[in-house]
């Protein structure tokens, strides 16, 4: 089995297109979960919120990061950039309290959204691995 650091490895080592899709997968795995959740919204604020606060992680938003999200998501450049400025540090309490009460399957899949948009620049940061531990604890 490999360790955690191995598995982050992997993931930085993928090529965009998997990233492309392994992130879009993984969001169609999880708005059931968000639905269920955040009736209100449709599941859209609670994904919305997993997606800002893993590119919230490191501070830096590249311009590969947003080009990443606008492939992932379907949407223009512009629309994401918007999306970005909806950003509020209490996303990432709500996330890592979604992570607490959700089963195994679906923590699996923040995860692997959470991972695949901070593994596109091909790194990922030391905040943007205790924010990875965080949800899988």
């Amino acid at each position: 089995m490999a360790t955690f650091n191995e598995l982050m490895q992997k993931y930085v080592n993928s090529d965009y297109e998997t990233l492309v899709h392994l992130a879009q997968s993984a969001l169609n795995n999880l708005l059931p979960a968000c639905k269920a959740v955040d009736k209100d919204n449709d599941g859209l604020f609670l994904a919305t919120s997993i997606i800002l606060t893993a590119i919230a992680a490191d501070g830096y938003l590249t311009g590969l990061e947003k080009k990443f999200l606008s492939d992932a998501l379907g949407q223009s450049e512009e629309t994401i950039q918007k999306f970005i400025s909806l950003y509020d540090s209490r996303m990432v309490e709500m996330v890592d309290a979604f992570a607490d009460k959700i089963n195994d399957d679906i923590k699996a899949d923040v995860m692997m959204l959470i991972t695949a948009i901070c593994a596109v620049d091909e790194k990922i940061s030391r905040e943007e691995t205790a924010l990875i531990r965080k949800i899988l604890d």
